[in-house]
């Protein structure tokens, strides 16, 4: 039976639409929504037929209790009995996130097996990244879906094992790889993702009674107050994270400049040339003199 979300302090029909890219409301849509949603698309992207998907539904993020981390905020999904798969979605790159991708997986392909279990007790893992914005390692590469294998150095069709996967998906090129081509799904639900109250999306409901279902379980969902509530507080709490990074990187070049005009201003080069290049103003280059 399909668990429901909670409704009470509804707001009115016309209540602004949940951004489906937010962590909470993703996790909302696709874990607590109809299973029907989720299986199509872990269908579309993964190119397989599901006959079976059991959700994790143990970590509950539909609470209001203020204490609370927002809990895991990724999807989690046992397919056919034999494959467990994890969704992620990420708002913006890092230095990084692929060493975290790889740990990521490695601690859920880690969790299948308990002590004294065997390795043939081991599932298959997949790990889905859906990033909302370009990968500066992946600039060469035109395609918005890749697949993450080990792979032989010389021999490239050989793969280590199967069991390894991680599927990267970029939504900004797969909005323009949608323009030509409209019929694949998973860029249709990249689509939906990214806005789903475009005029394309509409277009794209005539025809896929899954996305018109996650849409109309997205309606549903962004009239739950609570829910509202926990999406505006990830949302804050992303942006902040986001604002301490930049700080972060801005005061430490602002330090390397400070040293570097230190060091022409000792070798005699005047104010207005040592402005110019460290680009710091006159009152900044005034305080280290």
């Amino acid at each position: 039976m399909e668990e429901k979300l909670e409704t009470k302090g509804q707001t009115n029909k016309n209540q602004e639409l949940l951004k489906p890219t937010n962590d909470v409301v993703f996790q909302a849509l696709f874990t607590r929504g109809k299973e029907s949603i989720t299986k199509a698309m872990l269908e579309d992207i993964l190119k397989i037929k599901i006959n079976k998907i059991d959700l994790d539904k143990s970590k509950d993020l539909l609470n209001d209790n203020k204490d609370n981390k927002n809990g895991r905020l990724d999807l989690r999904a046992i397919i056919n009995d034999n494959v467990e798969c994890d969704i992620e979605m990420q708002l913006s790159t890092h230095e990084k996130m692929m060493e975290r991708f790889l740990y990521y997986w490695s601690k859920i392909y880690a969790s299948n097996l308990q002590i004294g279990e065997k390795y043939s007790e081991l599932r298959k893992t997949i790990s889905i990244i859906i990033i909302n914005d370009n990968i500066e390692q992946f600039k060469e590469i035109i395609k918005a879906h890749t697949k993450w294998q080990i792979r032989e150095e010389k021999y490239r069709d050989k793969v280590l094992t199967p069991y390894l996967e991680i599927d990267i998906i970029e939504m900004p090129k797969a909005i323009k790889e949608y323009e030509n081509n409209k019929e694949d799904e998973l860029l249709q639900w990249m689509m939906f993702l990214e806005n789903p109250e475009n005029m394309e999306v509409t277009k794209i409901m005539e025809e896929n009674e899954d996305i018109k279902d996650a849409k109309e379980e997205l309606d549903k969902i962004s009239r739950d107050e609570t829910l509202r509530r926990m999406a505006l507080k990830a949302e804050i709490e992303r942006m902040d994270n986001e604002q301490r990074m930049y700080e972060a990187r801005r005061d430490g070049k602002i330090e390397g400049k400070l040293e570097d005009a230190k060091n022409m201003l000792k070798k005699g080069i005047d104010i207005d040339t040592v402005m110019e290049i460290t680009e710091l103003t006159k009152e900044e280059i005034e305080k280290i003199k």
